[in-house]
């Protein structure tokens, strides 16, 4: 069996152990740009204006990001060797999903309850929607892969 070498899969391969690090970082930096004054050069306007209502739901989804990216690093792995057609990665992409679909929750919960008592902050709903449709695009992608998993297992038995 020859063994996959585009390099794009190793770049995309980089990027998501490279969002690891990332991710991390902003855990660490949000309280910090959430403080910052219009002097500082790291002033956010939406985290120093409306942090305190973000933060709570941006710390809830961080776990759901490192298993995407987890489940997306899994994936990749499996293309470098070979094993795309796999139900294997039906099961991350169904994880993937899942994320998705928890972030986007989270992200529609956050704007409700940000409506009601606070303010309306536009920017949640429109990340929310956002998820949602990262959870569809993913699902889409699932489908395909299945279909292809069954096609090559029905060439398989008759070849």
């Amino acid at each position: 069996m020859m063994k996959y070498t585009d390099k794009t899969t190793g770049l995309t391969h980089f990027i998501v152990r490279l969002c690891y690090v990332l991710l991390a970082a902003s855990v660490i930096a949000f309280p910090i740009l959430m403080r910052a004054s219009e002097e500082d050069f790291y002033y956010f306007v939406m985290l120093a204006g409306h942090g305190r209502y973000l933060i709570v739901p941006y710390y809830l989804v961080v776990p759901a990001g490192y298993v995407a990216l987890i489940c997306l690093d899994k994936i990749l792995s499996n293309i470098k060797k070979d094993l795309v057609f796999d139900s294997r990665n039906i099961r991350l992409l169904n994880i993937i999903t899942g994320c998705c679909l928890f972030a986007a929750a989270v992200g529609l919960v956050s704007y409700v309850v940000i409506a009601l008592i606070y303010q309306s902050i536009e920017t949640v709903f429109l990340l929310a929607a956002g998820e949602a449709f990262m959870a569809l695009v993913v699902r889409v992608v699932r489908n395909v892969l299945k279909k292809a998993i069954v096609i090559k297992e029905e060439n398989d038995l008759v070849v």
